[in-house]
């Protein structure tokens, strides 16, 4: 896991096995180590000029790497680094340096003129992602208005549509204890709980992943 690690901090200058590695390690450690502090600061470099000019590519340039086993969806690759990066600040606890802040403000500010939209669903997505790990902006009205949008299209069946991979959406709102949220778990909990398998899994494809977020999502809401 640690001895492929580059001088620069990345694994393999690649965005989405550094990600990937990272994201591996919080599972057991959440502090920002000798060995992940170098690893962010190589991924900050990569948003900085999006960050810094506020405003994301037009060319629209998509992920071809597979995300399996990442909160994330396939999408627009700079929203998908921006979510990526700045969830993986907050989680390893450097959600304060003044950079991270920044970059919240401007995607804060971004998703209050679009309604709680960043330039398209998927990206929201990610872009959600970073937010609801984030201790302040967890609460920020831009995170609130995209939730309120996920209400909007949660179906009967307590999924999001074909776009929104359940398993996903339902992880990332059991981070938040708003009223919205609250309402869409309630029908996502019991299209859960209908949907279990015999062995206790969910999913027919990418059961192990799909249970780690399913059971990750139902210990956020003290239900295990």
């Amino acid at each position: 896991m640690t001895g492929a690690q580059s001088a620069d901090g990345s694994w393999h200058q690649s965005n989405v096995e550094t990600i990937a590695r990272l994201f591996g390690l919080h599972l057991t450690v959440r502090e920002a180590s000798a060995q992940i502090s170098p690893a962010l600061n190589w991924l900050f470099q990569k948003i900085d000029r999006w960050a810094t000019e506020k405003r994301f590519d037009n060319k629209v340039d998509i992920i071809e790497e597979s995300l399996v086993g990442l909160p994330f969806i396939r999408g627009r690759r700079d929203t998908f680094l921006m979510g990526a990066v700045l969830f993986l600040a907050s989680i390893f606890n450097r959600y304060n340096d003044p950079f991270i802040l920044e970059s919240y403000h401007w995607l804060s500010a971004l998703g209050l003129k679009n309604n709680g939209i960043w330039v398209d669903i998927p990206s929201s997505h990610n872009i959600f992602r970073a937010l609801v790990v984030h201790p302040v902006y967890l609460h920020d009205p831009a995170t609130i208005h995209f939730i309120e949008y996920l209400e909007k299209i949660q179906t009967a069946s307590g999924d999001w549509g074909d776009g929104l991979p359940f398993y996903q959406v339902l992880n990332a709102l059991a981070h938040s204890d708003e009223p919205a949220a609250e309402k869409q778990l309630g029908k996502a909990f019991e299209r859960l709980f209908q949907t279990q398998k015999a062995d206790g899994s969910w999913g027919e494809a990418e059961a192990e992943w799909n249970t780690f977020l399913a059971v990750h999502a139902l210990k956020n809401k003290g239900i295990l």
